[in-house]
């Protein structure tokens, strides 16, 4: 995962302080497009005489994605436009968006197995409980997945729910195309059951997938599009009065308690009994640009989880 701390200024030489003693090492791949650093300044004894010691300590994570070719690029660009126009059409964001998210969400970090390959589409993934449906956004896709073959699906599937926050009003999610195809798909129950509570979310989102609390609650957030349907989940309604629309309401209904007609399951409910989720709950909802800042980044790492795109750290 991304590193949190933000880079800092380099310390400049004071005047007075000896140039002996003073050593800077920098360590920083050209590659990598996002750098962290941390200094440190400690004090040395030389010849007898202290003097200024600076060290920059630089913890560089290389964001190293794949490059792909100009056509793909070309490819990437043109099938969004189809796929705005369908999603709008359709009004299916909702279930686009689903897709994607299981798609990543079965990825485990200990086996670096499931995650966002492109294997939704395998009849024996698509049965399993938790992606009830979504069969039906697989048929939706493929008339725009069979004009540009040179995507992988797995490329097109991660695309494709980027679009579906933009096209109802979303932030902006980042897409670094070049994720292979795989064929064989991850084990049944990996996914969030909405029946748990904040101890089984914690073992999908961080023990399985590497995700954090922020994330967690951010992408419930998500929730704000669409509605649960009895003969897929067991549970019916939308999270908020509009369901069309991708904002921070999920998190203002959430705070004001059950109303009728909307849905709150309880991995929801769940996350305002827990210390620190709630506190997230009441940021996302009193400052929807805070909810879409952090709901871009937590959606970019759920659709780059697995090795593909890799994130080294340089110490």
């Amino acid at each position: 995962m991304e590193d949190s701390r933000k880079s800092g200024d380099i310390p400049s030489y004071k005047e007075g302080v000896p140039e002996r003693g003073v050593l800077v090492s920098l360590v920083c791949s050209i590659l990598a497009l996002r750098v962290s650093t941390l200094f440190r300044v400690t004090v040395s004894l030389i010849d007898g005489k202290f003097s200024a010691f600076f060290r920059i300590s630089v913890m560089s994570r290389c964001y190293c994605y794949p490059t792909v070719s100009e056509e793909y690029k070309k490819a990437i660009e043109k099938s969004k436009r189809k796929l705005r126009g369908l999603i709008a059409e359709k009004n299916c964001a909702p279930l686009i968006l689903r897709l994607a998210w299981h798609s990543a969400g079965t990825f485990d970090v200990k086996t670096k197995t499931g995650g966002p390959f492109g294997t939704i589409k395998n009849p024996v993934e698509l049965g399993h409980a938790a992606n009830a449906g979504l069969d039906i956004a697989v048929r939706l896709l493929e008339p725009i997945r069979e004009q540009f073959p040179i995507l992988s699906y797995a490329d097109f599937v991660q695309l494709a729910g980027v679009v579906a926050v933009e096209v109802t009003g979303g932030p902006d999610v980042p897409f670094h195309p070049g994720r292979p195809d795989k064929t064989e798909s991850p084990v049944e129950g990996r996914l969030p059951d909405a029946n748990q509570g904040v101890d089984h979310l914690r073992v999908v989102f961080k023990q399985h997938m590497g995700l954090s609390d922020q994330d967690i609650v951010a992408l419930s957030g998500g929730h704000t599009l669409g509605r649960a349907h009895k003969e897929r989940s067991g549970f019916e309604g939308p999270w908020t009065r509009d369901p069309l629309i991708f904002d921070n309401n999920y998190f203002k209904e959430l705070l004001t308690g059950e109303k009728a007609g909307l849905l709150q399951l309880p991995t929801d409910k769940a996350l305002l009994s827990d210390p620190v989720f709630r506190p997230l709950v009441e940021k996302y909802a009193a400052d929807e640009d805070a909810f879409f800042a952090d709901y871009a980044e937590a959606h970019r790492r759920l659709s780059e989880l697995g090795p593909t795109p890799s994130a080294k750290a340089v110490n």
